[in-house]
């Protein structure tokens, strides 16, 4: 039911021959766990050729003006929708093949960060996942009533397309866990979405184990040795 594309983005695609301890416990395990799924390691140029032929000039050039990681945000979202698969951050541990998670009649895993909002740097759907486009739709809408913040434009944005499409209106993160107990109660509901509450660092939809909390400190040491700013800025 969802489609065996696997996406993950980086400034280069020769991360698989790269032994650094974040992308070997990520990526290549990623990989190597799911041999039947088609791999596809995207860079910024791929993105933005693939934007440039499905928007307009006007909303092409907002968008280009963005940062990579923001531009990411709206790319993952009409990618998946159009192709179906599974958008994972380059920064995530994992063990689990894709198999273990995914049952007949599944059409969309939706894990939770705690009880603050729906993952966004994991996304595992089919192909025409209303979601998506309207992920998509608003992000561009929100650019062109100048809103850039990366924050809104992503994990928020992207709550208000789930919450808007699920309940009929749009619900902020970090609504309170009695609030976000009562949505999981609703999503269940819906046998074609697989929940799933992610407890970091020992317990993601991709990861179990104890050495979770080194993501971080990896993190940091291959963004220092690639040369990439974080998102935030703070390092």
């Amino acid at each position: 039911m969802i489609e065996k594309n696997i996406f993950v983005l980086w400034n280069h695609r020769n991360i698989l021959e790269d032994n650094h301890p974040l992308l070997v416990n990520g990526v290549h395990n990623l990989k190597k766990l799911n041999p039947d799924w088609k791999f596809h390691i995207i860079t910024p140029q791929d993105m933005k050729r693939d934007i440039f032929f499905l928007v307009s000039e006007e909303e092409y050039k907002l968008i280009i003006q963005q940062n990579i990681p923001s531009i990411s945000d709206f790319w993952r979202a009409i990618k998946l929708y159009e192709k179906g698969g599974v958008y994972m951050d380059i920064d995530r541990f994992c063990n689990i093949p894709l198999s273990e998670i995914l049952e007949p009649g599944i059409k969309w895993v939706l894990p939770t960060m705690r009880d603050y909002d729906f993952s966004h740097d994991i996304m595992i759907t089919a192909s025409r996942n209303p979601v998506m486009k309207l992920t998509a739709d608003l992000y561009l809408e929100r650019l062109k009533e100048g809103i850039y913040s990366q924050y809104f434009l992503g994990p928020q944005t992207y709550m208000h397309a789930i919450t808007k499409t699920l309940f009929g209106t749009m619900i902020n993160t970090d609504p309170g866990k009695e609030i976000f107990d009562k949505m999981r109660e609703e999503i269940a509901n819906y046998p074609f979405i697989k929940l799933y509450r992610e407890e970091p660092p020992n317990d993601m939809i991709l990861y179990r184990g104890e050495e979770g909390h080194l993501v971080e400190e990896y993190k940091r040491d291959f963004y220092k040795k690639e040369k990439v700013k974080h998102w935030t800025g703070e390092w």
